[in-house]
Protein backbone atom coordinates (compact mmCIF):
# COMPACT_ATOMS: atom_id res chain seq x y z
CA UNK A 1 0.00 0.00 0.00
CA UNK A 2 1.18 3.36 -0.69
CA UNK A 3 1.39 5.95 2.41
CA UNK A 4 -1.79 7.75 1.43
CA UNK A 5 -3.49 4.28 0.89
CA UNK A 6 -3.23 3.59 4.62
CA UNK A 7 -3.94 7.00 6.18
CA UNK A 8 -7.36 6.89 4.06
CA UNK A 9 -7.03 2.82 5.84
CA UNK A 10 -7.37 4.49 8.89
CA UNK A 11 -9.76 6.95 8.98
CA UNK A 12 -12.22 4.24 7.31
CA UNK A 13 -11.75 1.79 9.77
CA UNK A 14 -9.73 -0.93 6.82
CA UNK A 15 -6.70 -2.37 8.30
CA UNK A 16 -3.37 -1.37 5.96
CA UNK A 17 -0.38 -3.29 5.91
CA UNK A 18 1.61 -1.20 8.44
CA UNK A 19 0.91 1.66 10.75
CA UNK A 20 0.61 4.81 8.79
CA UNK A 21 2.90 7.26 9.74
CA UNK A 22 2.50 11.58 8.75
CA UNK A 23 4.09 14.86 9.58
CA UNK A 24 2.73 17.59 8.53
CA UNK A 25 4.26 19.77 5.83
CA UNK A 26 4.93 22.69 8.16
CA UNK A 27 6.84 20.01 10.46
CA UNK A 28 9.50 18.97 7.96
CA UNK A 29 13.03 19.42 9.45
CA UNK A 30 13.86 20.07 6.03
CA UNK A 31 17.25 18.78 3.16
CA UNK A 32 18.44 15.69 2.96
CA UNK A 33 16.40 14.89 6.17
CA UNK A 34 12.83 15.25 4.68
CA UNK A 35 14.22 13.05 1.87
CA UNK A 36 14.94 10.28 4.29
CA UNK A 37 11.76 10.74 6.02
CA UNK A 38 9.89 10.26 2.52
CA UNK A 39 12.21 6.96 1.55
CA UNK A 40 10.41 5.32 5.18
CA UNK A 41 6.78 6.22 3.79
CA UNK A 42 6.13 9.26 6.03
CA UNK A 43 3.08 10.63 4.66
CA UNK A 44 3.19 14.60 4.06
CA UNK A 45 -0.20 16.15 5.37
CA UNK A 46 0.27 19.61 3.72
CA UNK A 47 -2.39 21.99 5.09
CA UNK A 48 -3.98 24.07 2.68
CA UNK A 49 -7.43 25.77 2.23
CA UNK A 50 -10.52 24.81 0.08
CA UNK A 51 -11.54 28.82 -0.50
CA UNK A 52 -10.33 32.38 -0.34
CA UNK A 53 -11.38 34.85 1.72
CA UNK A 54 -12.19 38.26 0.81
CA UNK A 55 -13.71 41.24 2.78
CA UNK A 56 -15.87 43.38 0.66
CA UNK A 57 -16.58 46.89 1.46
CA UNK A 58 -13.49 46.50 4.02
CA UNK A 59 -10.05 48.88 4.43
CA UNK A 60 -6.96 47.68 5.88
CA UNK A 61 -3.90 48.91 7.19
CA UNK A 62 -1.31 47.09 8.04
CA UNK A 63 2.10 48.65 10.24
CA UNK A 64 4.82 46.06 11.37
CA UNK A 65 7.83 46.99 13.56
CA UNK A 66 10.81 43.96 14.44
CA UNK A 67 11.75 43.59 17.72
CA UNK A 68 15.00 42.97 19.34
CA UNK A 69 14.28 39.18 19.24
CA UNK A 70 13.77 39.40 15.65
CA UNK A 71 10.03 38.67 15.20
CA UNK A 72 7.33 40.52 13.78
CA UNK A 73 4.86 42.64 15.40
CA UNK A 74 1.72 43.29 12.90
CA UNK A 75 -0.33 46.09 13.71
CA UNK A 76 -3.84 45.63 11.59
CA UNK A 77 -6.48 48.28 11.19
CA UNK A 78 -10.30 47.47 9.93
CA UNK A 79 -12.22 49.97 8.97
CA UNK A 80 -15.82 49.25 8.52
CA UNK A 81 -18.91 50.93 8.01
CA UNK A 82 -19.76 50.24 11.58
CA UNK A 83 -16.25 51.41 12.93
CA UNK A 84 -12.95 50.88 13.22
CA UNK A 85 -11.06 47.76 14.66
CA UNK A 86 -7.46 46.89 15.12
CA UNK A 87 -5.31 43.79 16.16
CA UNK A 88 -2.10 43.33 17.04
CA UNK A 89 -0.40 39.88 16.31
CA UNK A 90 3.64 38.53 17.08
CA UNK A 91 4.52 37.09 13.67
CA UNK A 92 7.10 34.15 14.67
CA UNK A 93 7.88 30.99 12.35
CA UNK A 94 5.22 28.79 11.91
CA UNK A 95 2.64 30.65 14.21
CA UNK A 96 1.37 33.70 14.90
CA UNK A 97 0.26 34.87 18.27
CA UNK A 98 -2.57 37.70 18.81
CA UNK A 99 -1.29 40.10 21.31
CA UNK A 100 -4.36 42.33 21.19
CA UNK A 101 -7.85 41.30 19.92
CA UNK A 102 -10.59 42.77 17.73
CA UNK A 103 -12.68 43.36 20.24
CA UNK A 104 -12.20 46.02 23.15
CA UNK A 105 -15.60 47.03 25.00
CA UNK A 106 -19.62 46.73 23.67
CA UNK A 107 -18.61 50.11 21.49
CA UNK A 108 -17.16 47.03 19.06
CA UNK A 109 -20.38 44.90 18.70
CA UNK A 110 -21.48 46.74 15.77
CA UNK A 111 -18.14 46.79 13.79
CA UNK A 112 -17.13 43.23 14.42
CA UNK A 113 -20.45 42.29 13.06
CA UNK A 114 -19.50 44.42 9.59
CA UNK A 115 -16.64 42.61 9.65
CA UNK A 116 -17.85 39.36 9.46
CA UNK A 117 -20.38 40.50 7.18
CA UNK A 118 -17.98 41.45 4.85
CA UNK A 119 -16.34 37.77 4.37
CA UNK A 120 -16.53 36.84 0.97
CA UNK A 121 -15.60 32.89 0.34
CA UNK A 122 -14.75 31.70 -3.07
CA UNK A 123 -14.28 27.65 -3.68
CA UNK A 124 -10.41 27.27 -4.78
CA UNK A 125 -9.75 23.55 -5.86
CA UNK A 126 -7.28 23.90 -8.35
CA UNK A 127 -4.89 25.01 -5.28
CA UNK A 128 -5.71 22.32 -2.85
CA UNK A 129 -5.59 19.18 -5.78
CA UNK A 130 -2.00 20.95 -5.88
CA UNK A 131 -1.23 20.48 -2.68
CA UNK A 132 -2.67 17.12 -2.80
CA UNK A 133 -0.63 16.00 -5.28
CA UNK A 134 2.36 17.84 -4.24
CA UNK A 135 4.24 14.55 -3.87
CA UNK A 136 2.19 12.12 -5.19
CA UNK A 137 1.09 8.94 -3.27
CA UNK A 138 3.41 10.69 -0.08
CA UNK A 139 1.09 13.79 0.40
CA UNK A 140 -2.40 14.79 1.07
CA UNK A 141 -4.04 18.09 1.63
CA UNK A 142 -5.76 19.13 5.04
CA UNK A 143 -8.15 22.00 4.37
CA UNK A 144 -8.16 24.39 7.17
CA UNK A 145 -9.68 23.87 10.32
CA UNK A 146 -13.48 25.30 11.03
CA UNK A 147 -14.27 26.10 14.36
CA UNK A 148 -17.43 26.10 16.09
CA UNK A 149 -18.95 30.02 16.09
CA UNK A 150 -18.44 30.57 20.15
CA UNK A 151 -15.02 28.98 19.68
CA UNK A 152 -14.09 31.53 17.00
CA UNK A 153 -15.51 34.47 18.98
CA UNK A 154 -13.64 33.63 22.01
CA UNK A 155 -9.89 32.88 20.08
CA UNK A 156 -10.39 34.61 17.05
CA UNK A 157 -12.30 38.01 18.03
CA UNK A 158 -12.00 38.52 21.89
CA UNK A 159 -10.16 36.35 23.88
CA UNK A 160 -10.63 34.59 26.95
CA UNK A 161 -11.08 37.35 29.69
CA UNK A 162 -13.49 39.88 27.39
CA UNK A 163 -15.51 36.88 26.49
CA UNK A 164 -16.17 35.72 30.35
CA UNK A 165 -16.78 39.75 31.09
CA UNK A 166 -19.70 39.74 28.18
CA UNK A 167 -20.82 36.41 28.50
CA UNK A 168 -21.74 37.64 32.27
CA UNK A 169 -23.10 41.50 31.03
CA UNK A 170 -23.80 41.39 27.98
CA UNK A 171 -24.71 37.89 26.81
CA UNK A 172 -28.06 38.31 24.66
CA UNK A 173 -25.32 40.74 22.44
CA UNK A 174 -22.78 38.14 22.65
CA UNK A 175 -25.11 35.22 21.07
CA UNK A 176 -26.41 37.34 18.62
CA UNK A 177 -23.10 37.76 17.50
CA UNK A 178 -22.36 33.60 17.50
CA UNK A 179 -25.70 33.49 15.36
CA UNK A 180 -23.93 36.47 13.12
CA UNK A 181 -21.04 33.98 12.74
CA UNK A 182 -23.12 30.80 12.86
CA UNK A 183 -24.05 32.29 9.41
CA UNK A 184 -20.32 32.23 8.16
CA UNK A 185 -19.61 28.96 9.40
CA UNK A 186 -21.98 27.20 7.26
CA UNK A 187 -20.55 29.16 4.24
CA UNK A 188 -17.60 27.08 4.74
CA UNK A 189 -18.85 23.75 6.09
CA UNK A 190 -20.48 23.87 2.39
CA UNK A 191 -17.63 24.77 0.51
CA UNK A 192 -15.83 21.83 2.09
CA UNK A 193 -18.74 19.62 1.37
CA UNK A 194 -18.49 19.96 -1.82
CA UNK A 195 -14.58 20.03 -2.59
CA UNK A 196 -12.33 17.27 -3.59
CA UNK A 197 -10.94 16.88 0.17
CA UNK A 198 -10.99 13.32 1.56
CA UNK A 199 -11.19 14.64 5.21
CA UNK A 200 -12.02 17.56 7.03
CA UNK A 201 -11.44 19.11 10.67
CA UNK A 202 -14.62 20.83 11.94
CA UNK A 203 -13.27 21.66 15.67
CA UNK A 204 -10.48 21.80 17.31
CA UNK A 205 -8.67 22.85 20.33
CA UNK A 206 -11.59 22.58 22.54
CA UNK A 207 -10.70 23.67 26.33
CA UNK A 208 -13.31 22.01 28.21
CA UNK A 209 -11.85 24.32 31.67
CA UNK A 210 -12.37 27.37 29.43
CA UNK A 211 -15.69 26.94 27.87
CA UNK A 212 -17.35 23.95 30.24
CA UNK A 213 -19.87 21.35 29.79
CA UNK A 214 -22.76 23.39 29.71
CA UNK A 215 -21.38 26.05 26.84
CA UNK A 216 -20.21 22.71 25.18
CA UNK A 217 -23.19 20.96 24.84
CA UNK A 218 -25.10 23.83 24.19
CA UNK A 219 -23.06 25.65 21.97
CA UNK A 220 -20.51 23.50 20.29
CA UNK A 221 -22.30 19.95 20.13
CA UNK A 222 -25.09 20.92 17.44
CA UNK A 223 -22.50 22.48 15.47
CA UNK A 224 -20.56 19.37 15.28
CA UNK A 225 -22.97 17.57 14.59
CA UNK A 226 -24.28 19.71 11.92
CA UNK A 227 -21.03 19.88 10.02
CA UNK A 228 -20.65 15.78 10.66
CA UNK A 229 -23.89 15.40 8.50
CA UNK A 230 -23.13 17.45 5.82
CA UNK A 231 -20.05 16.41 5.44
CA UNK A 232 -20.81 12.57 5.87
CA UNK A 233 -23.37 13.08 3.09
CA UNK A 234 -20.43 14.03 0.30
CA UNK A 235 -18.49 11.18 1.70
CA UNK A 236 -15.88 13.49 4.07
CA UNK A 237 -14.80 12.14 6.84
CA UNK A 238 -14.66 14.94 10.28
CA UNK A 239 -12.55 15.34 12.33
CA UNK A 240 -11.93 17.36 15.58
CA UNK A 241 -8.21 18.52 16.26
CA UNK A 242 -7.53 17.94 19.65
CA UNK A 243 -3.95 18.24 21.08
CA UNK A 244 -4.16 19.24 24.58
CA UNK A 245 -5.73 17.40 27.98
CA UNK A 246 -8.41 15.58 27.08
CA UNK A 247 -10.06 13.67 29.76
CA UNK A 248 -12.57 15.35 31.06
CA UNK A 249 -13.37 16.43 27.54
CA UNK A 250 -13.43 12.70 26.09
CA UNK A 251 -16.98 11.27 27.06
CA UNK A 252 -18.29 14.41 25.68
CA UNK A 253 -16.24 13.79 22.66
CA UNK A 254 -17.42 10.59 22.28
CA UNK A 255 -20.94 10.96 22.31
CA UNK A 256 -20.75 12.93 18.93
CA UNK A 257 -20.38 11.74 15.40
CA UNK A 258 -17.15 12.50 14.84
CA UNK A 259 -14.85 9.94 12.73
CA UNK A 260 -11.09 10.51 13.80
CA UNK A 261 -9.35 12.69 16.62
CA UNK A 262 -6.19 14.58 15.22
CA UNK A 263 -3.06 15.20 16.88
CA UNK A 264 -4.00 13.54 19.81
CA UNK A 265 -0.92 13.32 22.31
CA UNK A 266 -0.99 11.23 25.03
CA UNK A 267 1.28 11.00 28.04
CA UNK A 268 3.71 12.77 29.54
CA UNK A 269 2.62 15.83 27.56
CA UNK A 270 -1.43 15.16 27.77
CA UNK A 271 -2.89 13.26 30.61
CA UNK A 272 -5.08 10.57 27.92
CA UNK A 273 -3.63 7.35 27.38
CA UNK A 274 -3.94 5.69 23.93
CA UNK A 275 -5.97 2.73 25.66
CA UNK A 276 -8.05 5.05 27.13
CA UNK A 277 -8.61 6.98 24.29
CA UNK A 278 -9.22 3.60 22.37
CA UNK A 279 -11.58 2.89 24.69
CA UNK A 280 -14.06 5.94 25.28
CA UNK A 281 -13.70 6.63 21.45
CA UNK A 282 -14.80 3.43 19.85
CA UNK A 283 -15.45 3.90 15.92
CA UNK A 284 -13.16 6.79 16.31
CA UNK A 285 -9.70 6.55 14.66
CA UNK A 286 -6.58 7.88 16.34
CA UNK A 287 -3.98 10.29 14.39
CA UNK A 288 -1.38 10.25 17.11
CA UNK A 289 1.19 13.16 18.17
CA UNK A 290 4.12 11.81 19.25
CA UNK A 291 5.26 13.60 22.83
CA UNK A 292 6.93 16.53 21.68
CA UNK A 293 8.88 16.37 25.14
CA UNK A 294 10.39 12.80 24.33
CA UNK A 295 12.32 13.65 22.14
CA UNK A 296 14.54 15.43 24.81
CA UNK A 297 15.52 12.13 26.46
CA UNK A 298 17.04 10.09 23.52
CA UNK A 299 16.63 7.58 21.01
CA UNK A 300 16.64 4.37 23.62
CA UNK A 301 13.15 6.78 25.51
CA UNK A 302 11.65 7.50 22.26
CA UNK A 303 12.21 3.45 21.35
CA UNK A 304 10.57 3.02 24.59
CA UNK A 305 7.90 5.16 23.99
CA UNK A 306 7.15 3.99 20.44
CA UNK A 307 6.49 0.41 21.63
CA UNK A 308 4.14 1.35 24.52
CA UNK A 309 2.32 3.53 22.64
CA UNK A 310 1.97 0.96 19.63
CA UNK A 311 0.94 -1.88 22.31
CA UNK A 312 -2.08 0.16 23.64
CA UNK A 313 -3.19 0.77 19.55
CA UNK A 314 -3.06 -2.80 19.48
CA UNK A 315 -4.09 -4.55 17.06
CA UNK A 316 -3.71 -1.13 15.10
CA UNK A 317 -6.98 -0.28 13.04
CA UNK A 318 -8.32 3.36 13.01
CA UNK A 319 -4.82 4.52 13.93
CA UNK A 320 -1.83 6.79 12.68
CA UNK A 321 1.20 8.23 14.56
CA UNK A 322 3.52 10.55 13.38
CA UNK A 323 3.95 14.81 14.04
CA UNK A 324 1.69 17.46 14.34
CA UNK A 325 3.09 19.68 16.65
CA UNK A 326 6.85 21.71 17.23
CA UNK A 327 9.62 19.22 18.58
CA UNK A 328 12.48 20.45 20.19
CA UNK A 329 15.27 21.62 17.69
CA UNK A 330 12.54 20.70 14.46
CA UNK A 331 13.55 16.94 15.29
CA UNK A 332 16.65 17.15 13.29
CA UNK A 333 18.09 14.41 15.08
CA UNK A 334 15.31 12.65 16.50
CA UNK A 335 12.96 12.61 13.64
CA UNK A 336 14.34 10.28 11.20
CA UNK A 337 15.31 7.62 13.90
CA UNK A 338 11.18 7.91 15.15
CA UNK A 339 10.05 6.84 11.99
CA UNK A 340 12.31 3.82 11.87
CA UNK A 341 10.94 2.46 14.58
CA UNK A 342 7.68 3.35 14.14
CA UNK A 343 8.05 1.13 9.94
CA UNK A 344 10.07 -2.01 12.17
CA UNK A 345 7.48 -2.46 14.75
CA UNK A 346 4.71 -1.19 13.11
CA UNK A 347 3.69 -3.91 10.69
CA UNK A 348 -0.16 -4.59 11.52
CA UNK A 349 -1.74 -6.62 13.01
CA UNK A 350 0.61 -5.36 16.16
CA UNK A 351 2.09 -7.93 18.14
CA UNK A 352 4.05 -6.06 20.32
CA UNK A 353 5.90 -6.00 24.00
CA UNK A 354 6.50 -2.76 25.64
CA UNK A 355 10.43 -2.38 27.23
CA UNK A 356 10.93 -0.56 30.19
CA UNK A 357 12.89 2.50 30.64
CA UNK A 358 14.43 5.23 32.79
CA UNK A 359 14.58 8.87 32.66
Amino acid sequence: MTPKQRFIAALSGETPDQIPMTIWNNKLPGGDLNDQLLELGVLVINKSSVWQRNLEGIQIEHRDEVTADGSTIRHTSYFTPAGKLITVERILPNTVWIEKYLFDDPEDYDALEALIASRVYLPDFEQFMADEHKLGDQSIARPMTIHSPMHELIYEFMGIENFSIEWAEHRERLLHLCDVLKTDWRKRVEITAVSPTKFAVIEGNTQLQVIGEERFLTYYFSNIEEACEILHEKGIFAGAHLDGNNKKLAPLIARTSLDFIESFTPPPDCDLSVTEARNIWKGKSLLVHFPSSVHLFGVKVIEAHVKEILKQAAPGDRFAIGISEDVPIQGIDTLVPLFLLIKKNGTLPLKIQPTKYTK
